[in-house]
């Protein structure tokens, strides 16, 4: 209860959820004194996204933002569809998260993450450092009161000012990365991410202490104005709690995930939902309910897939197959998201003799696997891994069944590309052709995962063994 002169006000709650079931919106408003208006003075939140699809709003329109000096957008974001905020640091462009509503990260866990590519990371050095701003929330620039997640001299930096945690990764331009900061209040510890992988750690640090400011994106107080991103940021994501290794390293590399549950909604953090023709849904899933094609031309789309997309980028795909012919068809195809590209890749399929292919693509050409006889009217799992290590490995049931002779680099488009499920809609380019019969897969598929790293054997035994 708050007491005021005119009257006793109870401070209000109020809860508000959004299409992600585990949003939950807290507010707290307090009436002044002459009890004629309120004001918000504490917002806390499971989680907040800025996607900059087009708007510098948060995806829920819980914080609204403004630019400064005319921020743009540009297409294609990570995940293909929408777009990232394209800020250019020599106009000095970032945008400002207005307060009220305020978000309190004073004396608590949270976890901050975001998708980067800078067109470059060499601002001008104030003693010796060169930043680039993220994200930031500023009281003043003292011990535990301002709040700086950013890339200093090409590395992660975490810092709540004079109590900082710095990256080891040598980040490069023109590269998509995801990055995460985490602050985990219970053990005052400041971790960093990069595309999922723990990149640097301290202890004790903390804890952050700022009760009033702003939230900056691509700027922030510390080195101002020398600190201004200069390119990509997109799908900033709040959290108020700790994010634990393995759910960053998800945030970072699971790319898509169908689960064909009557539905073809993305199950995977990106949001990448499929679509599809002459399709039907089948309660004889592997797991749950299932996906069958019924006709000669049947398949599931998932497009705009920025990193598979990217040459020499880590990937793996997995999937569940029920075929009822297996002298031919395509079961995994990877073309452009555009057809003016010449190229395409039939990365999963069957061999004319009945047996599973699995392909891959190289400088010099196709790279191709011939792995066994899988049966009919009976659910397989298989999975391809690309690493540039250990090339091309095919995958059944959980165990290693062939790999490629050597390493090579992936070769791509450099632009989104599709995954069609079922069929070959395109052929084009010298990855084209190889072991696979193309065609149209004839049976039923369940499951389906993207990856944008090649996944270990316990990643994939874990698959095959749900």
């Amino acid at each position: 209860m708050v007491a005021h002169a005119c009257q006793t006000i109870v401070a209000c709650a109020s809860l508000m959820y959004g299409q992600d079931p585990f949003v939950k919106h807290v507010s707290i408003l307090i009436y002044d004194k002459d009890c004629k208006y309120f004001f918000l003075i504490l917002n806390t939140a499971v989680r907040i996204l800025w996607t900059f699809d087009n708007t510098l709003d948060d995806f829920y329109g819980i914080f609204p933002a403004v630019g400064s000096n005319g921020p743009t957008y540009k297409s294609p974001g990570i995940n293909g569809y929408g777009s990232c905020l394209y800020l250019n640091a020599s106009a000095s462009q970032s945008i400002d998260v207005l307060s009220p509503p305020f978000l309190s990260m004073a004396y608590t866990s949270f976890s901050l993450s975001a998708w980067i590519k800078a067109t470059t990371l060499n601002n001008a050095a104030v003693n010796g450092l060169s930043d680039n701003g993220i994200f930031g929330q500023y009281e003043q620039n003292s011990q535990d009161l301002s709040l700086h997640t950013i890339v200093r001299n090409q590395r992660l930096y975490f810092g709540f000012y004079g109590d900082d945690t710095q990256g080891n990764q040598l980040l490069v331009s023109d590269t998509w990365y995801h990055v995460a900061y985490v602050y985990d209040y219970s053990t005052l510890t400041q971790n960093v991410y990069v595309d999922g992988v723990l990149d640097g750690s301290n202890s004790p640090r903390g804890p952050y202490k700022g009760t009033v400011g702003n939230m900056t994106i691509g700027t922030n107080e510390v080195f101002f104005p020398y600190n201004y991103w200069n390119g990509c940021l997109d799908q900033i994501s709040y959290f108020s709690r700790v994010k634990n290794a393995t759910e960053v390293l998800y945030d970072a590399t699971l790319t898509v995930a169908y689960s064909f549950n009557n539905t073809l909604l993305d199950d995977g953090p990106m949001g990448i939902n499929g679509t599809g023709i002459n399709f039907a849904y089948t309660a004889s899933g592997r797991t749950s309910t299932g996906l069958t094609l019924l006709t000669t031309v049947s398949y599931v789309q998932a497009g705009g897939l920025v990193l598979l997309g990217t040459s020499t980028r880590p990937y793996s795909m997995s999937i569940w197959i029920n075929p009822t012919v297996i002298t031919s068809g395509n079961i995994i195809h990877v073309a452009p998201t555009t057809t003016s590209i010449s190229w395409s890749v039939p990365m999963l399929g069957f061999i004319n003799t009945g047996n599973l292919g699995a392909q891959g693509c190289s400088p010099s050409g196709s790279v191709s696997l011939t792995g066994p006889v899988v049966p009919t009217g009976i659910w397989t799992h298989v999975a391809i891994t690309y690493g540039n290590s250990n090339g091309l490995r095919l995958w059944i049931n959980g165990t290693q069944f062939g790999a490629s002779s050597s390493a090579y680099n992936y070769t791509a488009p450099g632009v989104p590309v599709t995954v069609t499920l079922g069929a070959s809609l395109s052929s084009a380019g010298p990855c084209s052709s190889g072991v696979i019969a193309t065609g149209q897969y004839h049976g039923s598929l369940d499951e389906f995962q993207l990856h944008s790293r090649e996944l270990s054997s316990t990643d994939i035994w874990n698959l095959a063994n749900p």
